[in-house]
């Protein structure tokens, strides 16, 4: 049965509610594209000499070219499911016993992406906090300037696209769905209404948030595989380098300890365990962010 929709902000709302449920990051890419179709065909209708803000026309378009409502989600889903099983890696039949369980950590590629993250999380967060301060300083600084709205417009603007390219390393690594349509439509009207529109946008100040959080996270997160690492590496190979080269495990001043060889398994046992450890403490890690990250960067109630 169709719906009946009179204007273009009855026609998104009805579009948000048949998202319910539904991923908030494919609501969102769902809705921005819908706001560029809408924008593309005002300025479609004001070329042809038409009222680009007749809204029975608008939503006669939206309807007929874009979609019901309640298509649109159905169309989107499948869409959906079908990049999902394109994109997705080569999945291992799961584990049921518990030696799969626990040693099958290896065989997912979450895990490897997770603990790149983790290394990689140090120079992003040091860049994220970096560019937050500084833009949010030189916009209070510059704030009784007309010069400095518009700077806080453009820090604004930036922090929209670090937002994005994070959701994609976030979506590549960690394996969680982001959002992959910027907001292309921006506010219109004159400079005011649109620093008021972003100034009241809540997933602006949680972007910054996450931005400023990304530094001690990202200081966290690469210590931990840093020591975790360098511990794991230093019992597989301290055998082999007393072994090969006889170098002492242990040098103080003028003395010496070495390894009893009776000890170098349980040293290679002690690094596969710890590595194994990690792997998990990775892959734990990485879902735990990705869900901050969801959170944080996907629009509420998109």
């Amino acid at each position: 049965m169709s719906e009946q929709i009179s204007t273009v902000g009855q026609y998104f709302e009805r579009l948000s509610s048949a998202f319910a449920g539904s991923d908030p990051a494919m609501a969102q890419d769902a809705i921005y594209d819908a706001q560029e179709f809408l924008a593309g065909e005002r300025a479609t209708l004001a070329a042809d000499g038409g009222n680009a803000e007749d809204e029975s026309e608008l939503v006669s378009r939206l309807i007929n070219r874009f979609g019901q409502p309640s298509e649109v989600v159905d169309n989107y889903r499948t869409t959906e499911a079908r990049v999902a099983a394109a994109l997705a890696p080569p999945e291992s039949p799961p584990a049921r016993s518990l030696t799969g369980r626990i040693f099958g950590v290896f065989a997912d590629p979450r895990s490897y992406g997770a603990l790149f993250y983790m290394f990689f999380s140090l120079p992003l967060g040091v860049i994220y906090f970096t560019w937050a301060v500084t833009g949010l300083s030189l916009s209070a600084g510059l704030a009784v300037l007309i010069f400095g709205v518009v700077f806080f417009l453009f820090f604004i603007s930036t922090v929209r696209a670090v937002a994005l390219v994070e959701c994609r390393i976030i979506e590549t690594l960690l394996g969680e769905r982001m959002p992959r349509r910027p907001q292309v439509v921006m506010p219109q009207g004159r400079l005011w209404d649109r620093l008021k529109f972003w100034l009241t946008d809540q997933r602006t100040w949680l972007t910054i948030f996450y931005m400023l959080l990304c530094l001690p996270l990202g200081i966290i997160y690469f210590t931990i595989a840093t020591v975790a690492l360098s511990l794991t590496l230093s019992f597989i190979v301290a055998p082999f380098v007393q072994l090969f080269v006889d170098y002492p495990i242990i040098q103080v001043f003028d003395k010496h300890y070495y390894l009893p060889f009776w000890s170098f398994p349980l040293f290679w046992l002690g690094g596969a365990s710890m590595l194994l450890a990690l792997m998990h403490l990775a892959r734990g890690i990485g879902h735990l962010h990705a869900s901050l990250a969801k959170s944080m960067l996907v629009k509420p109630g998109a």
